[in-house]
């Protein structure tokens, strides 16, 4: 007896008669009676039944299904003088590098005949050490975005290069002679070269002329905060690779926090049992991370909360206590990361992605208390990412609002949509006589300027980049 169950869609096809036979060797179950159907000479004054509208349809679905499938045909036409180093079909590769304001990274780019199509991490130069973010790998969309601009424009409508060049530089003069205010809004700029651009920009113009760095995600605290505690308004280098110990307060060093790609590649060496000791990780976090994903304890706490843990951890190390009142389960969940933070003294470490100058100065005062700083903080070498100062870029704002501004530049960022007051400010925009946008894409900020100049993609241009003294 077979275990094989068989199914049979009719008694026909059970006993397989001659007539089923017949029917499943052909393709349609009847023929279509095409001719007979539109040849005839009631065509013109025949009421179309259902069963023949759905005869015709399924022809003509037919024969335009075929039509479809013709081969296309494509002209390869060969290299004259073929380039030594492009080979069809095989791809290159080339060192690059990534910044776009936000993050950075050293990459190796996959290119075919000249067209990049892959960003991956470089393992075996720069800082990064391979390092990257969702958002780098996928940089290279930005290559070929259709929505990308393609040449200059005055209020919206395309012009010539020359035109625009010599419009914006005649009536920026004329701002400049007047005693007129101008700002240039810009990202963290990282690069000598283009610093070097600016500085001449504005010798050559001269005037009033000022350039303000502004992060859309501020981490001017920490710069306010080191200043506070050392004199000196940096960002300091933080070694993950060397803390067998770590508390991350609303920090997500991982994917977010002011320089992933170099600190998960260093966080990421603690984490292997080959070293003969991993790192203990604790993580204080108002909403789920990708850090506090990987982490080895994880308490919830609230954004309002995150200087009651700071203070719970600097009074259990051995600091001062600051006399605040802090709920149980956070000083329970703090004394139990301090006790870790105590045995590894001089190898742990501390951070804090608040934009607060009190937290961010309790966190210094914790990492000074276990002897972190020339160990995991490199205080000495500080880097060179999140140069925005929120003070500056909120007079600059106000000072647009109030109309005090006659000329702004914008290079690298789009304030309009990253403001809290960003509709105000992009309304105080149309009201600028000279303003101007390098934004590829006609974005919020680049639609309220009188003139927009499209920067070129980074996989398309040359540029410099010191993110580290």
């Amino acid at each position: 007896m077979s275990i094989n169950k068989t199914y049979w869609k009719g008694l026909d096809e059970k006993s397989q008669s001659p007539e089923f036979k017949v029917k499943a060797n052909k393709e349609f179950s009847e023929d279509l009676p095409i001719e007979e159907f539109v040849g005839g000479d009631q065509v013109n004054d025949f009421q179309t039944g259902r069963r023949d509208f759905l005869k015709f349809l399924g022809f003509g679905v037919a024969a335009a299904t075929l039509a479809s499938c013709e081969t296309p045909v494509i002209k390869s036409i060969p290299y004259i003088n073929k380039p030594e180093e492009i080979t069809p079909g095989v791809a290159n590769w080339y060192a690059s590098t990534f910044f776009d304001g936000n993050d950075f990274a050293n990459i190796l780019v996959k290119a075919r005949e000249g067209r990049p199509i892959w960003i991956k991490g470089n393992k075996d130069f720069g800082l990064t050490k391979g390092g990257l973010t969702p958002r780098i790998n996928s940089s290279v969309l930005n290559l070929y975005n259709s929505e990308r601009l393609q040449g200059a424009t005055i209020d919206g409508k395309e012009n010539t290069w020359t035109t625009v060049d010599g419009l914006i530089t005649s009536e920026l003069k004329a701002i400049a002679d007047a005693g007129g205010k101008i700002r240039i809004l810009s990202g963290t700029v990282a690069s000598p070269s283009t610093q070097l651009a600016i500085d001449a920009f504005k010798a050559n113009l001269g005037g009033d002329v000022e350039l303000v760095q502004y992060d859309a995600v501020s981490y001017s605290a920490i710069r306010s905060a080191n200043e506070k505690t050392f004199g000196n308004a940096i960002i300091p280098d933080y070694d993950f690779s060397k803390a067998k110990s770590i508390v991350s307060i609303d920090a997500d060093f991982i994917s977010n926090w002011i320089f992933p790609t170099k600190f998960q590649t260093g966080y990421a060496n603690t984490r292997k049992p080959e070293n003969g000791w991993m790192s203990r990780h604790f993580q204080f976090e108002s909403v789920m991370t990708l850090t506090g994903a990987n982490s080895d304890y994880r308490t919830m706490i609230k954004p309002s909360q995150t200087g009651l843990v700071a203070a719970a951890i600097l009074k259990h190390v051995g600091g001062k206590d600051l006399g605040v009142s802090i709920p149980e389960e956070i000083d329970a969940a703090a004394h139990k990361a301090a006790e870790s933070l105590k045995a590894n003294k001089g190898e742990s470490l501390v951070v804090c992605g608040t934009n607060d100058v009190s937290v961010q100065t309790v966190v210094n005062a914790i990492n000074q208390a276990l002897g972190n700083y020339g160990k995991t903080i490199d205080i000495a070498k500080p880097l060179d990412l999140k140069q925005g100062n929120d003070a500056k870029v909120e007079t600059l704002v106000n000072d647009v609002i109030g109309g005090k501004v006659k000329g702004i530049i914008f290079y690298n960022t789009n304030p309009v949509y990253t403001l809290p007051n960003g509709a105000e400010f992009g309304e105080a925009l149309k009201g600028i006589a000279t303003s101007v946008s390098f934004s590829q894409f006609a974005d919020e900020t680049a639609a309220n300027c009188k003139y927009v100049c499209p920067d070129h993609n980074y996989l398309e241009s040359w540029n410099d980049y010191s993110v580290k003294r």
